[in-house]
């Protein structure tokens, strides 16, 4: 059983990617590292379309949806921290060229 089973009945689509995250973590970890972003990107479109106090940024991608203060600001540096960290891990390994083993630098 996922460790996100509690997201269905809300969220299906979060739960969907969190347990494909969770369930690649062992076996294929650049696969892992992609769910994960994809749920960050779905827990990120729902916060902008259901919270009114988060501003839309000018543009419309990951990175600019993360860095826009009001978001910041809602998060608290220890949650938007590890959401920098889950970006920059998804991206990197579905564009790497070495084994996830291998050094990120």
């Amino acid at each position: 059983m996922s460790n996100f089973q509690f997201l269905q009945a809300e969220w299906p689509a979060l739960r969907e990617a969190a347990a494909r995250a969770e369930s690649l973590v062992m076996s294929d970890a650049r696969g892992a590292c992609f769910y994960a972003r994809r749920t960050l990107e779905l827990a990120v479109a729902w916060l902008y379309k259901n919270d009114a106090a988060l501003k839309l940024p000018y543009q419309d991608h990951l990175s600019a949806l993360l860095h826009e203060p009001t978001f910041r600001a809602a998060l608290g540096p220890a949650v938007w921290a590890k959401t920098r960290v889950v970006k920059e891990l998804g991206i990197r390994r579905c564009i790497a060229t070495r084994r996830c083993g291998s050094s990120m630098r």
